[in-house]
């Protein structure tokens, strides 16, 4: 079994923004294979299929992102998945628009959406589909470079980091997380 966890914040003020790359990698995961999205309650948004013979949900916690691994609790079977494989796909800013790296266990480099996962899972533990956004010029700017939106050549290649994480997460589900690291590790962006 497979839990996918996109991070982002809820709503339409934040869908375009930087740090919702995770949110729209798998809602387009999920267009792929048609697959609907439902909420329980304002926590959490879910959805679940079959990949290659294997189990696959994909979550989105609704609980903003300095508060994801809280969204997390509100899944129903969030107690039975310790047997499963976690992968977390969120926005990364020591790569630039449209590099995708992924990673196994880790620091969290400040992300908060990272910190409240591994504060509530106890465990840093888990795969990371890492998609590229950039930095802005000083740290002081970090918060509204995140919730800011692309435009032109950067949003072109931001949607094309989110592509290429979308082909990641496949890679993961059909060869494996060690090969398809090695493969979207290696690549030339």
């Amino acid at each position: 079994m497979y839990l996918i966890v996109g991070l982002g914040n809820p709503g339409e003020k934040y869908s375009r923004t930087r740090h919702n790359a995770g949110f729209r990698v798998v809602d387009r995961f999920s267009r792929q294979y048609n697959w609907k999205w439902q909420n329980i309650g304002h926590r959490l948004s879910w959805t679940k299929g079959e990949v290659e013979g294997k189990q696959v949900y994909l979550l989105k916690p609704l609980t903003y992102m300095n508060q994801s691994g809280e969204g997390l609790l509100y899944f129903p079977r969030f107690k039975l998945f310790s047997e499963g494989i976690l992968i977390v796909v969120h926005d990364e800013m020591d790569f630039p628009p449209g590099v995708v790296r992924i990673k196994k266990g880790g620091g969290t480099a400040g992300h908060r959406g990272l910190n409240s996962l591994i504060e509530t899972l106890k465990t840093d533990d888990f795969l990371r589909v890492r998609v590229g956004i950039g930095k802005p010029l000083s740290r002081e700017e970090a918060i509204d470079y995140v919730l800011g939106v692309p435009e032109g050549e950067e949003k072109a290649l931001l949607e094309k980091g989110e592509e290429r994480a979308v082909s990641a997460l496949s890679s993961i589900l059909e060869e494996g997380w060690e090969r398809a690291m090695n493969k979207y590790n290696a690549q030339e962006d």
